[in-house]
């Protein structure tokens, strides 16, 4: 293009003066350009119109790339066709990794294996699988799937809708059209997507393997022959490179800075696919270990309390918890087990544990009267976590300090984001006052409880070396003494379980 139809160029898309005219001179240039142009035949100018002969052109390669057409209208080929991209560049050993992580195989193991065997077994096996991809691999089954994304483009274009712009009665199958000119404006669209269809396939590339993954694919059914593929690539280039399909959008938009926009083929096959299987094994080791957590609870919940559903607390409860998250809301992390240890204290601690407590403590003669000293405020820190407990969930009544305004914004945090941003606040300035809470009394359990586990063996000995007067003690107890030391270390013990499970790791017994 000379350089001053360039400068018009600039010279539109700025603004500057005298649009109009610069438009006419751009648009002489185009008809110009396609006069010269190889495949002038495809646009009448006078009357703006696409030639039949472009239509039997497109029809020429509908009918050679049919098969792929109708191949990308089943979803489950195509997904098919990823997994086939990733394992045809594999090693035997590698594709074994891969069929050992299908969720079928997986689900075997699920059966045969413990949780906790399978959660290393498939660990284990997704690090294998990440080793075996190398940058070598990654780099030759993107490129693969690159040309296998820019066919599938390519075939997914509605060659139909096109080619009934030019004969409304086309049909597929032996029907031997009759094509008519067609308004060009009509059909801008359309020939921009086709254009854009094309954009990245080029003949040179490495099309073999990309078939071959297609072929199989389809259940061994060859979509497209290599060389009948390649020559059509070719023709597509050629294509291409005149430019006619631009040419025939400037002239007719009266514009002569329109373009085709193009769609950049799938590329990192590799990665994504990694990343997704890591995510369907994660999800498995989850589910199982959360299956297992759970059941651990409830049996733990079932040995202290005799069920494993408590509900101690009015608001800050799973009940509440759960019509916030319904509302994708955070919900109160810590409702259960902030329950289960306001029960633990009113129902065992302040109870059985506290006859047991005053017995060794009051009535007991301590050889160190320290470890006496140390055991008492370790069982007062516990039972004095009670009230704050309930102080925290009275902040939600009516006349509590967020009780009113909580319940408000509830009400409308489903479509109301200040509010859902408040309730999430709230749960969260919550669920760090419940988390210190609990913190504080596991703290105190974990020290009785060691009290519990060293008096146990010291009213074993002859003669002991922490109480002297184990005998005396026997008699302010109708069950024995040791019997009720193994009771309450057990107890302690399967409650501060029940604690470290349901706070995940958070909390600091």
């Amino acid at each position: 293009m000379p350089d001053d139809i360039i400068g018009k160029v600039f010279s539109l898309i700025a603004g500057d003066d005298e649009p109009d005219s610069d438009n006419k001179a751009l648009l002489k240039q185009v008809v110009k350009d396609i006069n010269q142009n190889k495949y002038a035949r495809f646009y009448r100018l006078r009357t703006e119109e696409i030639d039949p002969s472009f239509a039997a052109y497109v029809y020429d390669i509908y009918k050679i790339v049919y098969p792929a057409c109708v191949f990308v209208q089943n979803p489950a080929r195509v997904y098919r066709m990823r997994q086939l991209t990733v394992e045809a560049f594999m090693t035997k050993e590698g594709q074994e990794l891969i069929r050992k992580l299908r969720p079928d195989a997986v689900q075997e193991q699920v059966k045969r294996l413990e949780p906790r065997e399978l959660s290393q077994v498939l660990r284990a096996d997704l690090t294998a699988l990440y080793e075996a991809f190398d940058g070598n691999r990654i780099a030759a089954i993107n490129r693969c799937y690159q040309l296998i994304s820019a066919l599938i483009s390519f075939a997914q274009f509605d060659f139909l809708s096109l080619l009934r712009r030019f004969d409304p009665d086309l049909q597929t199958g032996s029907y031997t059209p009759r094509f008519q000119p067609a308004r060009a404006a009509d059909m801008l669209e359309e020939l921009g997507q086709f254009r854009g269809a094309m954009q990245n396939l080029e003949p040179s590339d490495a099309w073999k393997n990309a078939l071959t993954v297609l072929k199989i694919a389809n259940e061994g059914h060859e979509l497209l022959p290599l060389t009948q593929w390649t020559t059509l690539a070719a023709n597509l280039k050629e294509l291409k490179n005149s430019t006619i399909i631009e040419l025939i959008g400037q002239y007719t938009a009266k514009n002569p800075i329109w373009q085709v926009k193009y769609k950049a083929p799938e590329a990192l096959l590799a990665e994504s696919w990694l990343e997704a299987k890591s995510g369907e094994v994660q999800t498995v080791i989850d589910s199982v270990l959360n299956k297992q957590r759970d059941s651990r609870i409830e049996a733990l919940a079932a040995a202290v309390f005799g069920t494993p559903a408590i509900t101690k607390l009015q608001f800050y409860n799973t009940e509440i918890s759960k019509s916030c998250v319904a509302l994708g809301l955070t919900g109160f992390t810590y409702a259960a087990p902030l329950n289960y240890l306001l029960a633990f204290i009113q129902d065992f601690v302040t109870k059985e544990m506290q006859e047991l407590c005053d017995i060794l403590l009051v009535r007991g003669q301590w050889v160190n009267n320290s470890l006496s000293l140390e055991m008492s405020d370790a069982f007062h820190t516990i039972t004095e976590v009670a009230n704050p407990i309930e102080a925290l969930d009275t902040t939600l009544a009516d006349s509590g300090t967020r009780g009113l305004r909580f319940r408000a914004a509830l009400a409308r945090a489903g479509g109301d984001k200040a509010q859902a941003r408040f309730i999430n606040t709230i749960t969260g300035e919550m669920d760090d006052e419940a988390l210190a809470l609990i913190n504080a009394a596991v703290r105190g359990l974990v020290a009785v409880g060691k009290f519990m586990k060293n008096l146990l063996g010291d009213s074993e000995k002859s003669p002991p070396e922490v109480i002297i007067n184990w005998k005396e003690l026997g008699y302010f107890t109708k069950v024995p003494m040791s019997r009720r030391l193994a009771d309450a270390y057990k107890k302690i013990n399967y409650f501060v379980q029940l604690m470290m499970l349901q706070t995940e790791g958070s909390c600091t017994g």
